[in-house]
């Protein structure tokens, strides 16, 4: 449970951090130096995110049903305008459908 709380902490961080930094530079975005310390911050923010998801798929990938569902998003993802709101629900009713079944143990 703590590494799960770690990992939602490390997802929504570089957004709560980057939006007030954007906020506070305001009119200044044009200067180089403002630029590329923002940048600097997104690739750092996109490393952090990185690590953070790494381990949350490597707890929620536990059997080939949920495997299943993140290809299929995965797939849908980059080929689609699907939005994601759609996915997650569609994965939801997938995984409530299986469990339901008795393809995946409740946890």
């Amino acid at each position: 449970m703590p590494g799960a709380i770690a990992g939602w902490l490390a997802m929504i961080t570089p957004a709560l951090l980057i939006i007030p930094l954007v906020h506070f530079v305001g009119r200044k975005m044009g200067h180089p130096r403002v630029k590329s310390i923002l940048q600097t911050i997104v690739i750092a923010s996109a490393g952090l995110l990185l690590a953070a998801a790494i381990p949350l798929g490597h707890d929620g990938l536990t059997g080939p049903v949920t495997w299943a569902i993140a290809i299929v998003c995965f797939i849908l993802l980059f080929t689609t305008k699907l939005d994601t709101l759609w996915m997650i629900l569609g994965a939801a009713l997938v995984s409530l459908t299986a469990s339901s079944v008795g393809l995946v143990a409740l946890l």
